[in-house]
């Protein structure tokens, strides 16, 4: 059994954590499978979007604690090396040119958190949650986990949520715009792949560099930011899907983005 499983559903692969036993935790292997399907992901023309979800009724419980266990007799260099895997992880999804969006069912925890963050949209199901319990176990936030809540909820609530450990539901989350949609219970991948459709017919390559203008801009400062934007628009205003956009405007018609793909 793959712990990745992919399936495509018209133009959006549904890329789902396959370990429901364990909650979909990051075992051995995960980080290279995972890694490797968005990469091929992102290579097929055919993809437009991607939709993460997680076996059964968790997302994903982050990090295998038995595996854990072990990484106290690892030296220094050798946590690093496997933090990578992790941090790869989080990489590909950054880096991926297409949009990709999680599907939140029953709950995240640890590095599942930084998962669903890490997509461009995230979907929850009602009564679903999200959980940074390191603490409990004397550890601290990996995966870039509080960068990413950071630049949606408020320091006192990233606070609460990563020095006391508790559970943050769906509607809270929802209430201060962490995530985009709640559905219903057992509807998270439904709603998701639903949503995915609005990218069929969408230009390619303007949805990756907005994909990386949204990305870096809360890094950014003012002057990189706006270079950035300048630099994109250039390549944008000489880019076949520019002219089909304007044409098909200035025409009155539907552009067909499909066929520059």
């Amino acid at each position: 059994m793959s712990i990745i499983e992919n399936k495509v559903i018209g133009n959006t692969l549904l890329l789902t954590l396959n370990n429901s036993s364990k909650r979909n935790s990051m075992v051995k292997g995960f980080h290279d499978e995972f890694q490797k399907s968005i990469k091929i992901a992102d290579e097929n023309k055919d993809v437009f979007s991607i939709v993460i979800n997680g076996a059964g009724d968790f997302f994903c419980a982050g990090g295998d604690l038995n595996a854990l266990q072990t990484r106290r007799t690892m030296t220094e260099e050798q946590r690093y090396e496997t933090l990578g895997q992790l941090n790869g992880t989080i990489q590909s999804i950054l880096n991926c040119s297409k949009p990709i969006i999680s599907a939140v069912e029953g709950g995240a925890a640890g590095a599942g958190v930084s998962l669903a963050m890490a997509c461009d949209l995230v979907i929850m199901s009602e009564h679903s949650f999200f959980s940074l319990a390191y603490v409990k176990i004397g550890l601290t936030p990996d995966g870039a986990a509080t960068k990413f809540l950071s630049e949606t909820m408020p320091r006192q609530m990233l606070a609460e949520m990563a020095m006391i450990g508790g559970k943050i539901d769906a509607s809270r989350l929802y209430q201060i715009g962490a995530i985009n949609v709640i559905s219903q219970k057992g509807n998270a991948t439904k709603t998701a792949i639903e949503l995915s459709k609005n990218f069929e017919n969408l230009p390619k390559n303007s949805l990756s560099r907005i994909k990386k203008l949204t990305r870096l801009a809360y890094g950014n400062n003012f002057e990189s930011q706006l270079k950035l934007e300048t630099d994109f628009m250039v390549e944008s205003q000489g880019d076949s899907e520019s002219i089909e956009g304007i044409d098909a405007f200035l025409e009155k018609r539907e552009p067909n983005y499909k066929k520059l793909r």
